[in-house]
């Protein structure tokens, strides 16, 4: 059975923001979590930080809109990063490289 994604915005600072995201980012779900970028960039959040800590699954399409998310944000001259990923994906972003890529932290 498929979970569904949830999103949970948080502002940060002035500017900044934080999304939590739960389930499963995926083919299913991915758009869902374009368009809540999309939206935060339409606030004026220009430093994102995603918690996937609650992500419980990720597939090459929740890759591809994590890396989406991430040119987006830094096109608009933003910050982006993931925060507290989930050990159903940490390994994932370690074996495709992305743990190089995107700036990975870890929050309290």
């Amino acid at each position: 059975m498929h979970a569904p994604l949830t999103l949970s915005e948080t502002p940060i600072e002035t500017d900044g923001c934080s999304l939590a995201v739960g389930g499963e980012l995926d083919i299913a779900t991915a758009a869902q979590f374009r368009a809540s970028i999309g939206a935060l960039l339409g606030t004026g959040c220009r430093h994102v930080v995603v918690d996937l800590s609650n992500v419980t699954f990720l597939d090459s399409s929740g890759l591809g809109a994590l890396v989406w998310a991430a040119h987006r944000i830094r096109s608009a001259g933003g910050e982006f990063s993931v925060a507290n990923p989930s050990a159903a994906v940490l390994p994932t972003l370690r074996i495709t490289g992305l743990t190089q890529v995107l700036a990975i932290v870890e929050t309290g």
